[in-house]
């Protein structure tokens, strides 16, 4: 069984579960079990910004290449959708400065084993 943990507390190649009713957190999993995503990049976001969604703007946009790059490097015909976690803007200008970037199995799917 898996822990609840903050999104903050988790590290790059981590394997969890995503619970879309409790936001900003995950329940970790071991990567040889069933699970929804892996953290693939822990950047931080750095600047002004004027709202939650230029947040999130950047956020994605820091999530975008190390994606990619992970996303690539999978088998071919495997499909995923991108997850990003990162502080709304009150929690960033309290100093919550890291964005989590994960790749998930598409569709509600399930991973078995760590991303190549």
């Amino acid at each position: 069984m898996g822990r609840i943990v903050s999104f903050e507390a988790l590290r790059v190649g981590d394997c969890f579960d995503i619970d879309r009713a409790a936001p900003g957190t995950a329940l970790r999993r071991a990567c040889d079990t069933p699970h929804n995503a892996e953290l693939v990049a822990r950047p931080r976001l750095t600047g002004r910004f004027a709202s939650d969604l230029a947040v999130r703007e950047a956020a994605t946009l820091l999530c975008r290449e190390p994606l990619r790059r992970k996303a690539a490097r999978q088998p071919l015909g495997t499909r995923w959708t991108t997850f990003v976690q990162y502080p709304f803007r009150t929690s960033y200008l309290l100093g919550s400065e890291s964005v989590a970037c994960s790749l998930a199995a598409s569709s509600g799917g399930t991973l078995s084993r760590r991303l190549q």
